[in-house]
């Protein structure tokens, strides 16, 4: 056997470990990606909270006070926290999915790769 064709040989096998590898890596791409849900969630509920305290300020104090307690919180510091603290769940959930989705770019560089190189084996062994 000539050394081009043992190194074809060793190369398609190194591509097909590869090919089969990859699976591995695209299978998680596929499922649900339950970060997504977690920022839209947030979002919706931060800039409802935002918009319900942009209208409070429009209103008179006299009447604001009322209008606060109504929806449920004891005064415009209580509305005030609660709005910090759903920015900062927000900022959490984008900050997870930011996370997620480089770890989706990582596994598919991986993927590309093992591509690149079943191509490259194939196009060596096309011409042997």
């Amino acid at each position: 056997m000539k050394v081009s064709h043992l190194a074809t040989v060793v190369l398609l096998t190194v591509s097909t470990i590869g090919s089969i590898g990859s699976i591995g890596f695209v299978a998680p791409q596929f499922t649900l990606q339950r970060s997504a849900v977690r920022v839209v969630a947030n979002t919706v509920v931060v800039e409802r909270m935002q918009g319900m305290s942009d209208a409070l300020a429009h209103i008179p104090d006299g009447e604001r006070h009322a209008a606060v307690v109504g929806y449920g919180f004891t005064g415009d510091k209580d509305l005030e926290a609660a709005l910090m603290a759903k920015r900062r769940e927000l900022e959490t959930s984008q900050n997870a999915r930011a996370e997620e989705l480089a770890t989706n770019d990582k596994r598919l560089a991986v993927l590309l790769a093992a591509c690149g190189l079943r191509l490259a084996a194939s196009t060596r062994s096309s011409r042997s």
